[in-house]
C-alpha cells in the first residue's frame, strides 16, 4: 500500500505509516473482542496544507486587485479597549471553556440594500444602496474595510444575507488571509452567517458579481453587518497572561505563552505524531464571547455519514455554536526547539462550520460533523469501547492546543484512587495523573488515547484542591486530570459511529 506525503514534513509521513500499522493490526485477532472498536484511517481526499495556503493567498491577491478605492476612504473602525482585553486575558483558569475574545455591536450597523455602479441612487427601504465599481468582465465589486484597534483578530456577524446567483462574498486581508466564498443566504440558507477570522488590524468584506451585473442582480444584493467578534492580542501573539508574567521577558520560542511544564508536541514522535494529524484547536462564538477548545477526528464504520469530530459538551453543545466554529489544523511549532512560535495569520489550514450529531453533559462529550473536510493526510483516530476508568495504571496519551496556541503533548496514568469531584463519578469519567507535560485552558475536549492510538475519552478538566495550578496534576499532587469516558457514552454514539 502506497501513500503520498500530505506535505513536506517527514514527521507526517511517519505518522501515517504508524497509523496504518495500528489499523492493520486491529483486525487480525482470531476471536472478536468483547467490545467494539474501529481502526484509524487516513484522509486521502482534499488539499494538502501548502496547497490550501497557496490557494487562499492567491484568492486574497485577486480580491485586492479589485478593491474599490472608495472602500479605503470610508473605512469602518472598531476598538477593543484595554479594560475589555484585560477582563478576557485575566480570567481565572477554572472558567471553562476558555474565553479568548468578545462580541461588540457594530454601531451603526452596516446595512446594504442593493448595489449601484452609478452615482444617482438614493436610500432604499431600511438600508442604503452600496456604491459598487464595475469590473473588466462586466461585473461589479463592492467592499467595506474594517479597521480594528486593540484586537488581534476579527470576524463579522452578517444578518439578512441574500445574494443573487452570480454574486459571492469574501472576508480577507491584504496580507494573504481569505475566507469564502459565501453564497446565497449563507451556509445554511438562513441569511445569518459569521465570517471566518482575520488576524491583524484590518479586514475587508467584499462582494463580487461575476459576468453581467444587471440592475436586477445589483438590486438583489442585501446584507447587514451587525456585530464583530474580537480576539485579544494576548491569544494571538502567544503572550503570557498578565497574572502569570515571568520576571524576565518571555522567550520568542517555546513555551509560546504556556506554563513551563507544558511540552512541545513537535519534540515527540510516535503516538504524538499520529495525534498531531488528528487534532485541531477550535474557536467559536457563543453569546457575548469567543471561546476556544480542542478536539479530534474520529473514525467510523458508517457508510452514509463521516467527518466526525469529538470534543467536550462543555465546549460546544448547540448547533448555533458549531455552525460558526473555526477549526485550525496542525497548529504546531515548525520543529522542536524552534526559535519562533506559529502565527494564526499565516496558518496553512483552517476550516469552518459543523453540526452537533450527539452530545450530553453526562460523559461531557459532543460528537460533531464537520461541514468541510480536514486537510489531506489527516488521521481519523480509532476508538474502543473497552473501559479504562477502573484499570489502574493504564497509560494514556494526548495532544491539545491550550491557550489558543500550538500543540502540546502529555502522558497520563489512570489513577483509581484519585478523589472524585461532585457530578463527575468514576466510570463516567476517567481520573488520571500527569506523568509527562500537562493540560491548560483550551485543552478541553482533546481526545485521550491508549497505547494503540484508540480514543478512550476526551478532556473535561482538572479535579482537586487547586485546579488553577496547571503544573500540579502529577502523582501525589493536588489535582487529577479528568476525561469523559468513551466506554460510558458509547451506546449513545454507536448508531452514528458503528451502525
Amino acid at each position: 500500500m502506497k501513500f503520498r506525503t500530505p506535505f513536506s514534513n517527514p514527521r507526517s509521513f511517519l505518522a501515517i505509516l504508524a497509523t496504518v500499522a495500528v489499523a492493520a493490526g486491529s483486525g487480525t485477532a482470531d476471536a472478536a473482542p468483547p467490545f467494539d472498536e474501529a481502526p484509524a484511517r487516513v484522509a486521502t481526499q482534499g488539499l494538502a496544507a501548502e496547497e490550501h495556503l497557496a490557494q487562499r493567498a492567491e484568492l486574497a491577491r485577486t480580491l485586492a486587485r479589485e478593491l474599490p478605492a472608495v472602500a479605503r476612504q470610508q473605512a469602518l473602525r472598531m476598538e477593543l479597549t484595554a479594560a475589555e482585553a484585560a477582563a478576557i486575558d485575566g480570567a481565572p483558569r477554572g472558567e471553562l471553556p476558555l474565553k479568548i475574545g468578545l462580541v461588540k455591536p457594530l454601531a451603526p450597523a452596516l446595512a446594504i440594500d442593493g448595489l449601484d455602479t452609478g452615482s444617482s441612487a438614493g436610500p432604499r427601504r431600511a438600508g442604503v444602496r452600496g456604491q459598487a465599481t464595475a469590473t473588466a468582465d462586466g461585473g461589479a465589486v463592492w467592499a467595506a474595510v474594517l479597521e480594528t484597534r486593540g484586537a488581534g483578530g476579527v470576524r463579522i456577524h452578517l444578518e439578512g444575507l441574500s445574494l443573487p446567483r452570480n454574486a459571492e462574498l469574501f472576508f480577507y486581508s491584504l496580507d494573504g488571509q481569505a475566507h469564502g466564498p459565501y453564497r446565497g443566504a449563507g451556509s445554511d440558507g438562513s441569511g445569518e452567517q459569521w465570517t471566518g477570522t482575520i488576524f491583524g488590524p484590518q479586514a475587508i468584506l467584499q462582494v463580487r458579481l461575476a459576468g453581467s451585473a444587471s440592475p436586477a442582480a445589483l438590486a438583489a444584493v442585501s446584507l447587514r453587518a451587525t456585530e464583530v467578534g474580537l480576539v485579544t492580542e494576548r491569544f494571538v501573539s502567544g503572550l503570557r497572561p498578565p497574572h502569570r508574567e515571568p520576571a524576565a521577558p518571555p522567550a520568542p520560542g517555546w513555551p509560546c505563552g504556556n506554563e513551563s511544564c507544558l511540552e512541545d508536541a513537535t519534540c515527540y514522535g510516535g503516538i504524538a505524531d499520529t495525534l498531531s494529524l488528528a487534532v485541531a484547536k477550535i474557536e467559536w462564538i457563543q453569546g457575548a464571547y469567543i471561546y476556544t477548545c480542542t478536539g479530534g477526528l474520529v473514525s467510523d464504520n458508517n457508510p452514509t455519514l463521516g467527518n466526525f469530530f469529538l470534543t467536550a459538551n462543555h465546549c460546544i453543545s448547540k448547533n448555533n455554536s458549531a455552525k460558526n466554529a473555526n477549526f485550525y489544523w496542525r497548529f504546531a511549532t515548525s520543529s522542536c526547539g524552534a526559535s519562533s512560535c506559529p502565527t494564526n495569520a499565516g496558518w496553512p489550514y483552517q476550516t469552518s462550520g459543523a453540526s452537533v450529531a450527539k452530545t450530553n453533559r453526562k460523559g461531557d462529550y459532543s460528537l460533531l460533523r464537520l461541514s468541510s473536510a480536514p486537510p489531506a493526510g489527516s488521521v481519523f483516530l480509532g476508538w474502543t469501547s473497552a473501559p479504562v476508568a477502573n484499570t489502574n495504571g493504564t497509560d494514556l496519551f494526548r495532544v491539545s492546543n491550550p491557550n489558543f496556541g500550538p500543540q502540546v503533548y502529555s502522558q497520563h496514568d489512570v489513577d483509581t484512587s484519585a478523589p472524585t469531584c461532585t457530578s463527575w463519578p468514576r466510570g463516567e469519567r476517567i481520573y488520571s495523573r500527569d506523568t509527562l507535560g500537562a493540560i491548560d485552558g483550551g485543552s478541553s475536549g482533546s481526545p485521550v488515547v491508549n497505547g494503540a492510538a484508540q480514543i478512550v475519552g476526551q478532556l473535561s478538566g482538572s479535579c482537586g484542591f487547586n485546579p488553577s495550578q496547571v503544573c500540579s496534576s502529577g502523582p501525589g499532587e493536588d489535582n487529577a486530570t479528568v476525561d469523559g469516558a468513551f466506554a460510558f457514552y458509547y451506546p449513545a454514539v454507536q448508531p452514528l459511529l458503528n451502525p
